[in-house]
């Protein structure tokens, strides 16, 4: 009897488990729906591909990024929606018309210039601030968000539980009783976990209560959170606006102009800065002298590394015109200036959804359309590379260099026609688009590609045969960097023990024994093998008094300005044994 009442008692345990996963999977799919439904369709999308049937062809990635936004999207309107007390029908109705907007933005990423990553990281931001646009406050805000968070981190443990669980039972049936399970089903578990099974789990811990705040935490909570802001984000923060401010001085004094990386150095800070302040916002009440000075002059702070950002952003457009990188530069500025005019205003000061608000709704304009960054970088680009064509002189190497990396850019975008000459109708079909528009307008598309600071890369094919006569000894894969301080160390059949390395122009080789023995490599050599582009297979011979060396580079990086020089060789060495007798290299270290 007292079994049986503990078998009762066990099975009722069991039935309570399961009756709560269910419950909580149709929580989220009556709640949810059109996230459900869009999380369903992608995890069949990615179970088809790994089938190997590709309904959709070449748009499959858009598909699937495509439908990874329309969850979002419908997750973020669904909750927009709950926060304004919205019956179901509109509730849903809304999410799923945002829902095909944004899956129609991504597939059709050409005709309205998505940004696809922008797009997705903006319906990300919108999730946990959809609720409070409008109402509510930013300390509601702050704990769904926290609640959100901590909802993704139960569903990445349930995804690593269950299909990690089930990956081990079917790697313990191969191993202990020979049981073949296909990579395929491995796949399979992991795409529906993962993309279906482990986030509807998490849809389901997302919390109804939208108005809830944070208790006010005491003890080790309270002492950690104030250690965060005094010992870790205060002194970071102010030591970081401290050496933008030190750079900006130096401007003054020497009337040097910004560097490029200024500008992602400036964002970089604003990010610190912007993410503490919303990290420590519950806890300001309970903030120490560092943290109070950071929360006091932190408007201050911005202006000087704002102005480097707009100057160095102004420099390098004028230069080279706008990319998607640039336009997202400069739209973090603008974010970053609003936010500071924000806090002249008392309803808007301190408060942290405008620093989560104006970024995502700046992405969100960014990500598509004619306003956005491809379509504002694809006429900037078709500008500037007519502007070069179309001049009365004919461009010289770097203007035809500028010419030819804007139609590179034009090209990832499938632009190229966009500055195709007058009549064109060159036969693309065995040189392809770009070359042929550039060979239209008398460029030469094989022309090796420099950067801006002097810089160049070639890289060689890897199929190519070339003789090596003269030499008994191959390395078949080197890689030798200027910077490097030690070299490669290469010990020889025979015994002797070498290091080479790359230094001042020249490939140094020491021994135990001796002094380096050092094959210079000529600035004319460097500036010959530019030149010739990396079409054709190279042999680099280096000699130094009777001693030979042989490279066959798969790879070669360099600078062609102030002073032609290699800074990187990848490829095969090749050397004669003779030249390195044992003896020289016994005591190499």
């Amino acid at each position: 009897m007292s079994l049986a009442r503990t078998a009762g008692r066990q099975d009722g345990g069991w039935r309570a488990v399961a009756e709560e996963m269910l419950a909580g999977t149709r929580d989220a799919l009556v709640r949810f729906p059109v996230p459900a439904l869009a999380l369903a369709l992608l995890a069949l999308h990615v179970n088809l591909a790994i089938a190997d049937l590709h309904p959709f062809g070449d748009a499959e990635d858009d598909v699937g990024v495509g439908l990874a936004a329309a969850a979002l999207a419908g997750l973020a309107a669904t909750l927009a929606a709950e926060a304004r007390r919205s019956g179901a029908a509109w509730r849903h109705g809304a999410a799923a018309a945002l829902a095909l907007v944004a899956l129609a933005l991504t597939v059709f990423e050409r005709p309205a210039a998505t940004l696809q990553w922008a797009l997705v990281a903006a319906l990300a931001g919108a999730v946990p601030l959809a609720p409070y646009l409008g109402r509510g406050r930013s300390i509601q805000f702050w704990f769904f968000a926290l609640h959100l968070g901590f909802a993704a981190a139960l569903a990445v443990l349930a995804l690593g539980l269950f299909a990690g669980g089930l990956s081990a039972v079917f790697a313990s049936l191969t191993y202990l009783f020979g049981l073949p399970v296909p990579d395929r089903l491995y796949a399979h578990l992991w795409a529906v976990s993962g993309l279906f099974a482990a986030p509807l789990f998490g849809l389901g811990q997302v919390p109804r209560d939208l108005a809830a705040e944070p208790p006010r935490l005491t003890g080790l909570a309270e002492r950690g959170m104030r250690a965060l802001g005094d010992f870790v984000a205060a002194p970071l923060l102010l030591v970081y606006a401290a050496v933008l401010h030190a750079y900006a001085l130096k401007i003054g004094l020497t009337l040097e102009l910004p560097k490029g990386q200024i500008g992602w150095l400036t964002l970089a800070y604003g990010f610190c800065l912007f993410g503490s302040l919303i990290v420590i916002h519950p806890f300001l009440d309970a903030a120490r002298a560092p943290t109070r000075l950071v929360l006091r002059i932190w408007p201050a702070l911005l202006p000087v590394p704002l102005v480097l950002l707009f100057v160095a952003l102004y420099l390098r457009v004028d230069a080279y015109g706008w990319t998607p990188p640039r336009y997202l530069l400069g739209l973090f500025g603008l974010v970053t200036l609003a936010v500071l005019v924000g806090q002249a205003l008392p309803r808007l000061r301190g408060d942290i959804r405008l620093m989560v608000a104006l970024p995502v709704a700046a992405l969100a304009m960014a990500s598509f359309g004619p306003q956005g960054a491809v379509a504002t970088a694809l006429r900037s680009q078709s500008e500037r590379f007519l502007a070069i064509v179309e001049a009365d002189a004919a461009p010289d190497e770097a203007a035809e260099q500028e010419a030819l990396a804007a139609l590179r850019f034009l090209g990832r975008y499938d632009a190229i026609l966009r500055v195709a000459p007058p009549g064109f109708s060159g036969s693309t079909e065995e040189i392809g688009l770009y070359r042929a528009v550039a060979t239209a307008w008398g460029l030469d598309p094989d022309r090796p590609r420099t950067l801006a600071d002097g810089g160049f890369s070639l890289g060689y094919p890897a199929t190519a045969a070339l003789a090596t006569e003269g030499y008994d000894r191959i390395v078949p894969a080197v890689a030798l960097f200027a910077q490097a301080e030690e070299g490669l160390a290469l010990t020889l059949d025979t015994g002797a023990r070498l290091r080479i390395a790359l230094e001042d122009g020249a490939l140094v080789v020491r021994t135990g024994a001796g002094a380096p023995v050092r094959f210079a490599i000529a600035a004319a050599t460097v500036e010959a093998l530019h030149a010739a582009g990396g079409d054709t297979p190279q042999r680099l011979a280096l000699a130094a008094d009777t001693r030979r060396l042989l490279i066959l580079p798969t790879a070669l990086y360099g600078q062609i300005r102030p002073q032609a020089r290699l800074t990187a060789i990848h490829g095969a060495l090749a050397l004669r044994a003779a030249d390195w007798p044992p003896e020289d290299g016994a005591a190499a270290q």
